[in-house]
């Protein structure tokens, strides 16, 4: 099978020929046979849908095909790799990169989630795992309070170099991660459609900002042109919730919406949960006020996550290192102009000359590897002399 690229060049020197032939099997099976991987029941029998997790069964890839064929969609290997080569130059052409666990750019985080997604569509950047990054989410009908608390707390997060994690809809969504971009920061979009349909279609700013890369991505399981339907978004929920560290409710109606599915793909998952809470005589509160009642810790502002990333983060810091040289260029160039005397990050920002953002984000990076310590307020200095 000629291999032809832009699925992932510097992971491809890595794969085996087997793994680079699965991947392409799996985009076939993704976007041209639109196979999902819960949808597909009964494979192979004629005329029934497949169930995605019985193709990976079948080895090798020629028994696949030809379980394929008996199941009515009479598959050659020469129609795959046509239809593989027509997908890769769309989604080249649109600026989307397609992903599956075996990539470098895999996000760390969904491969410890139960029924995690077999591949991704993303345009723009994925969360890194060095990084922490917050779930934010709650309702599209949103109050005014609602709103305010979304954009005051993720603002405040997305300045400590937190990134936001939220789906992209109308209300607490939107609030929050325009709020992200607002000040600085980074934000991820997981959508219930194809990366190339902005919905709402009031949220395309936002969408445009986060397509670009500069300040974060967009990503989905589901292959360009998938419209938004209602069944995507309980999936979407599930990887919303794994790409953050912990998941915050700003505010939500009752047990039966939306944000309560997420929830409760987040208690699965392990993650820690974060409930705004808000008047009793709300109907948009009771959603946040049971689950406090239930166990969920109060979040009464951006230090309440800021304090238990940090405890948990640290539990898992790796020894200290003494020595730069694994750092980035970025890395380097900030970590080398600190010394022992604490530097003001006003200071550190014009000294170097990179974005706010970025300066904030790599300080936090540098932080938590053991670089670098903040001994008070927006002051930082060296743990170690380069």
């Amino acid at each position: 099978m000629e291999l032809t690229n832009p699925l992932d060049e510097k992971n491809e020197t890595f794969c085996s020929e087997y793994i680079r032939m699965e991947k392409r099997l799996i985009l076939f099976l993704s976007a041209s046979l639109n196979c999902h991987r819960r949808a597909l029941k009964d494979f192979p029998a004629p005329g029934r849908k497949l169930m995605l997790e019985d193709l990976f069964h079948y080895e090798p890839l020629t028994a696949l095909l030809k379980a394929l064929d008996t199941a009515g969609h009479f598959c050659s290997l020469a129609s795959v790799e046509h239809a593989v080569d027509a997908q890769l130059e769309r989604l080249s052409a649109a600026g989307i990169r397609f992903l599956t666990p075996e990539d470098r750019l895999w996000p760390e985080r969904l491969s410890h989630m139960p029924d995690p997604p077999r591949w991704l569509y993303f345009r723009g950047t994925l969360p890194e795992a060095a990084l922490p990054a917050v779930a934010v989410i709650g309702s599209r009908n949103a109050t005014n309070y609602g709103k305010r608390m979304a954009e005051f707390i993720s603002g405040e997060l997305a300045k400590k170099g937190v990134g936001i994690v939220s789906g992209l809809a109308d209300g607490i969504d939107g609030a929050a991660q325009c709020a992200a971009l607002q000040a600085g920061g980074r934000s991820y979009g997981v959508l219930g459609c194809g990366v190339n349909i902005c919905y709402p279609r009031e949220n395309y700013e936002l969408f445009t900002a986060l397509c670009g890369g500069q300040c974060g991505g967009v990503i989905s399981e589901f292959p360009p042109d998938s419209p938004s339907k209602a069944w995507h978004f309980p999936d979407r929920n599930r990887i919303i919730s794994a790409l953050g560290d912990v998941l915050a409710v700003i505010e939500a109606r009752g047990f039966r919406s939306g944000s309560m599915i997420t929830v409760g793909y987040a208690l699965d998952q392990g993650k820690e949960v974060f409930a705004v809470p808000g008047r009793i005589t709300d109907p948009m509160s009771r959603g946040c006020n049971a689950l406090i009642q239930s166990g969920a810790t109060i979040l009464s502002g951006p230090n309440d996550i800021l304090d238990y990333i940090g405890l948990q983060r640290s539990r898992r810091l790796p020894p200290k290192k003494h020595s730069s040289a694994g750092l980035s260029p970025e890395e380097k160039r900030i970590f080398h102009m600190l010394g022992e005397e604490p530097c003001f990050l006003e200071n550190i920002i014009q000294k170097t000359g990179l974005p706010a953002g970025s300066v904030m984000s790599t300080l936090l990076k540098l932080e938590l590897e053991g670089f670098i310590e903040q001994p008070s307020g927006n002051f930082y200095c060296a743990r170690f002399h380069p």
